[in-house]
């Protein structure tokens, strides 16, 4: 019966571009250590580069029948969103096949995992969760979730990619069933961050700060803290994104001896959080009840979590519309009880008015010493997506010179698409996330 359960709560999972692609990779690989249950029944890896794709098959032994060429040229799009976009619509009936193929009938929800700055997965995201909403509509309903992925600061071609993938999807979600029900937001340069602060230790000091103990005999000497300097960006990050996004789908996961305070499914984060999310995951938190009161060290945790886990840059006073708190830990530490606790925790955390919906994952294990708190935040205050705005209006400013037709018309076909579109896009994410800078980071920002 639990397997049935399972079975209907089956999620599929879509990387686009190189980006997308290899974060599905990275999955499949840990899938073969893992000894748990997952919500993942299957994947597609698709890409307009036949390169790409062949390296990312190769690096992670993917099936051939789990990855899609969807281009005739094979080249990529060379960050033409537009081209990304019209080359999904044009190969629908091809995508839908392999799909189908993969036994994507059924299941409640798609995850689809890109980069916002890359040609191939900020252009196609958008045209393929239509193609996905279109498919379904007379079916049932499905929820879709992007996790998009922001570029370095100084990339200003590629955040000009982001600016227009992240205005398009907003869009789409005014229109029945033509948007993503949420776009998670997480961010190149604040995950390796959080990898480097990880590696070095930091979050180990936490109780020694709090209640003045050692926490050394509680954390063990973890292998991944002796990682080779070497290694390459996306072994260091993917990991952290991943076991974040597991933690996102874990509570609808049926397991003996677990219990999930209310009941949480995919649907029930749409319904309770703004558009635009950005998870923070602190995953290695001891609660000691013996040390003092457990609100104090909630408090403490979720501090902590905002200030240092978040995978994309949030202000340390978010201001967001909504939050979905989820502390998972033994019987003992996660329980219905401290709700009343972390609704007063992360009430600061949020604008007023703001929605907070506490969720428990208890299980019956009094071995188990660590706990995990994971806190999505809808809407919050984003330095970092006002850093890729900046970058990608300065790079419009220079080209948007009218002594220079040439210079303007070089730069929209790089792109694809008319400088009147992208500026509609520019327009739209000001404007959304404009509210939440203070005058003075507003007078920054103009002078910028």
């Amino acid at each position: 019966m639990m397997s049935e359960i399972s079975r209907e709560t089956d999620v599929f999972v879509i990387g686009l571009g190189e980006c997308g692609s290899n974060l599905v990779g990275s999955y499949i690989q840990e899938e073969k250590n893992r000894t748990g249950s997952t919500r993942i029944r299957e994947y597609l890896i698709m890409n307009t580069d036949k390169t790409d794709l062949l390296k990312t098959r190769t690096e992670y032994s993917i099936p051939s029948r789990n990855t899609l060429l969807y281009s005739d040229e094979e080249i990529g799009v060379g960050g033409k969103f537009k081209e990304g976009y019209e080359l999904v619509m044009k190969n629908q009936e091809v995508i839908l096949n392999q799909l189908q193929g993969l036994g994507y009938e059924g299941v409640s929800g798609f995850i689809l995992l890109t980069s916002m700055g890359g040609g191939t997965g900020c252009g196609g995201t958008p045209a393929l969760v239509e193609l996905l909403h279109k498919h379904f509509s007379d079916e049932r309903r499905i929820f879709i979730y992007v996790f998009g992925v922001l570029p370095f600061e100084n990339q200003s071609s590629e955040a000009i990619n982001s600016i227009w993938s992240l205005s398009t999807l907003l869009r789409n979600q005014l229109e029945p069933k033509k948007g993503p029900n949420l776009i998670f937001l997480l961010s190149n340069k604040t995950m390796l961050k959080r990898v480097m602060e990880w590696r070095e230790g930091r979050a180990n000091g936490l109780l020694d700060q709090s209640l003045g103990i050692d926490s050394s005999n509680l954390t063990k000497n973890d292998e991944k803290l002796r990682t080779d300097a070497g290694v390459e960006f996306t072994q260091l990050v993917n990991p952290l994104a991943l076991r974040t996004i597991e933690s996102i789908l874990s509570p609808s996961i049926q397991e003996h001896g677990k219990k999930v305070m209310p009941t949480t499914d995919l649907a029930d984060y749409s319904r309770r959080l703004d558009p635009v999310v950005v998870p923070c995951f602190f995953e290695d938190m001891y609660f000691l009840p013996e040390y003092g009161r457990m609100d104090k060290q909630m408090a403490l945790a979720a501090r902590y979590t905002v200030n240092h886990c978040s995978l994309t840059d949030i202000d340390k006073k978010p201001a967001a519309g909504s939050v979905y708190s989820i502390l998972t830990g033994n019987k003992d530490i996660s329980k219905l009880e401290y709700s009343a606790y972390l609704k007063k925790i992360l009430a600061p955390y949020l604008v007023k008015g703001g929605s907070i919906q506490p969720s428990f994952v208890s299980y019956d294990d009094p071995e188990m010493e660590k706990s995990s708190l994971l806190l999505l935040f809808g809407l919050p205050r984003i330095p970092e997506l006002r850093d890729v705005f900046n970058d990608a209006s300065n790079l419009i400013a220079y080209h948007d010179d009218s002594k220079s037709t040439i210079k303007r018309g070089w730069f929209e076909r790089s792109k694809g698409v008319p400088h009147e579109e992208l500026q509609i896009a520019m327009d739209d994410i000001q404007n959304l996330f404009g509210k939440y800078m203070t005058d003075e980071e507003k007078k920054q920002s103009n002078d910028k």
